[in-house]
């Protein structure tokens, strides 16, 4: 018995906004006990037996993200970088052609909750156990209430089925209104956990017959891919991959296939897909001094250091960030996502999305840009550097706020501490680093004519971009 994860890792988490953004989506986020919903995933692979090396299909974009996590985790991975995002279908289809035809693939999102590790584990191999060989398995978790924000699992005409755990699919039900759910749930219907487990022979041969499209041209961009260096990631071209259909694997294969078994997932589990679900599990151990309540109740408040203070307040969900702020009544926060769709068509989005940026070496934040200047503070991760280069249309003056820069600047290195600066004048050679095992802060002074990202010419690289 071998079973190779495949963990899905490209959402932008729009339900969890301010916090999650398109630049650093919930999975990324450090949410519960200072790990994130895919380091928790990562810790969970490393429950199963005979678990084999993991599959990541994540976005190009957040390929360091997840690079970070997987060596902070000593998870050994294959990385599928996608240069746009194509809904899991095509994902799932890649995954399987870049593994052995008698793979067992455990496909999973990176964005849910699961506490009991051990015991998802011995699910999972109890499942494997009793599947036949072209079976496709859903996880169905037992509901706690009527949830109106998943898909359920109908199983009950199931009785004919010689499998003693596993249990035949009747038929897939969307979301519902509040009364279907509730009558769901008396039918004895399970939540669909969005977790599956089949042999790669079996979910290509599926994919192939109810979408060759898809299958047509994700073989198309798989013949023109690429390795990095190490072999460990894998990148295609955007022209090949935008023409790969974009559809969800739920609708275009396990609801329309006649072999799809259900395993009860029989743990406590939660997608964490709003703030009203996230607020639950963090509400048991998160407390904050500088938050002040006065004849309030019922309320979840997450500040990013600001004071918040409340009066006559009740059944709320407050969520800030240094440039956005969530108000929200609880069992709303479902329409968050309606929120951000308002956002994009007042191009108000975009403008939030460009106040920092995440980058393997650690991340900028934009304080301040005029047509003369721009201003950035720029964080460097312990043992990084950025990568070695040169600006056209812009000089720049660097000032340590923390700790010890190691600064080349033509070929000469300078060591630069808190409170000192330096000058980079346009088309110098340049890098920082930062040799210590802490962070390193700077504010960054850009004087020119053009202050684009795209004016980074790179001679040395180590990350490959």
């Amino acid at each position: 018995m071998s079973i190779k994860p495949i963990i899905l890792c490209g959402g932008s988490g729009q339900r969890l906004w301010p916090e999650s953004r398109k630049k650093l989506p919930k999975q990324f986020i450090s949410l519960l006990n200072n790990k994130t919903l895919f380091e928790l995933t990562l810790s969970r692979i490393k429950f199963l037996k005979n678990c084999i090396q993991p599959i990541i299909v994540t976005n190009e974009e957040y390929r360091f993200y997840v690079a970070n996590s997987l060596k902070k985790c000593s998870v050994n991975a294959m990385c599928i970088n996608e240069p746009s995002s194509k809904n899991t279908t095509a994902a799932i289809y890649l995954s399987a052609k870049l593994s052995k035809p008698n793979d067992e693939l455990l496909i999973m999102p990176s964005d849910h909750f699961i506490q009991e590790e051990q015991l998802f584990s011995k699910i999972v191999t109890k499942s494997y156990k009793e599947k036949k060989y072209d079976q496709l398995i859903v996880f169905g978790v037992e509901p706690k209430s009527p949830h109106t924000g998943y898909g359920y699992i109908d199983v009950s005409s199931d009785s004919n089925n010689n499998q003693i755990f596993l249990k035949k699919v009747s038929n897939f039900k969307e979301k519902p209104n509040s009364k279907t759910a509730e009558q769901f749930i008396k039918k004895g219907y399970l939540w669909n956990a969005g977790i599956f487990m089949c042999k790669s022979k079996t979910i290509i041969k599926s994919i192939n017959k109810f979408v060759p499209n898809i299958s047509k041209y994700c073989d198309i961009a798989i013949e023109k891919m690429r390795y990095s260096k190490d072999k460990k990631n894998i990148y295609f071209k955007s022209k090949d991959f935008k023409q790969i259909p974009s559809a969800s694997i739920d609708y275009s294969v396990i609801e329309k296939a006649n072999n799809v078994f259900c395993a009860p997932l029989k743990v406590d589990w939660s997608d964490l897909g709003d703030w009203d679900t996230l607020s639950n599990q963090l509400v048991k151990n998160y407390s904050n001094n500088k938050i002040i309540q006065i004849d309030s109740q019922n309320n979840f408040i997450k500040s990013s250091g600001r004071v918040i203070s409340t009066v006559g307040i009740k059944d709320t969900i407050i969520v800030d960030t240094n440039d956005a702020l969530l108000i929200s009544k609880r069992n709303k926060t479902s329409k968050v996502k309606t929120v951000v769709e308002k956002l994009i068509k007042n191009k108000i989005f975009e403008a939030l999305e460009n106040n920092f940026e995440l980058r393997p070496w650690g991340k900028f934040e934009n304080i301040l840009e005029t047509s003369f200047y721009k201003i950035k503070k720029l964080t460097i991760s312990p043992k990084s550097s950025i990568s070695l280069q040169f600006h056209k249309f812009r000089s720049e003056h660097w000032f340590v706020l923390e700790g010890t820069a190691t600064i080349t600047l033509n070929k000469k290195e300078y060591k630069l501490k808190k409170g000192n600066s330096i000058d980079i004048p346009r088309k110098a050679i340049h890098r920082i680093n930062n040799k210590s095992s802490k962070e390193l802060i700077i504010i960054e002074i850009q004087l020119g004519t053009y202050f684009g990202e795209d004016d980074i010419i790179r001679l040395d690289d180590p990350y490959e971009r």
